[in-house]
């Protein structure tokens, strides 16, 4: 090949790599996705992942929105259980030219809870339900 087009080559991939990136921005951390007060765990899944994506063309009109919840449902849903310990989140975007993917991650030991157990309700004066023990 000639120089120009060796140039005109190395051009158009050095741009494509310019335009092509990824950015990891801490969410948040939490003990759980659930309260726990007066609640015991029974069994341990392990370590689960999920995530929720959205994309949006030249970073001004997003299709969708990455949910967290969405994500959380998605973990659970490979392991089983009922809730999310020692969780992790995180967004992930990532460019590709003209679009962008915006990604949800969310990381955690899926847990499984002890069922509370059945019993009378009794509404209070001011319209909250207290179960009997």
């Amino acid at each position: 090949m000639s120089r120009s087009k060796n140039m005109f080559i190395s051009m158009i991939i050095s741009g494509a790599v310019l335009q092509i990136s990824c950015m990891t921005t801490p969410v948040t951390v939490t003990s759980s996705t659930t309260p726990l007060q007066s609640r015991k765990i029974t069994e341990d899944h392990g370590r689960v992942q999920g995530s929720h994506k959205a994309w949006s063309v030249f970073g001004l009109w997003m299709i969708g929105r990455p949910d967290i919840d969405l994500a959380i449902k998605d973990a659970l849903s490979k392991k089983g259980g009922d809730a999310l310990v020692n969780v992790t989140c995180y967004e992930r975007t990532a460019w590709f030219f003209f679009v962008s993917m915006h990604q949800v991650f969310v990381e955690g030991d899926a847990v499984s809870l002890e069922k509370e157990p059945a019993g009378e309700t009794k509404e209070r004066k001011d319209g909250t339900i207290r179960r009997k023990r």
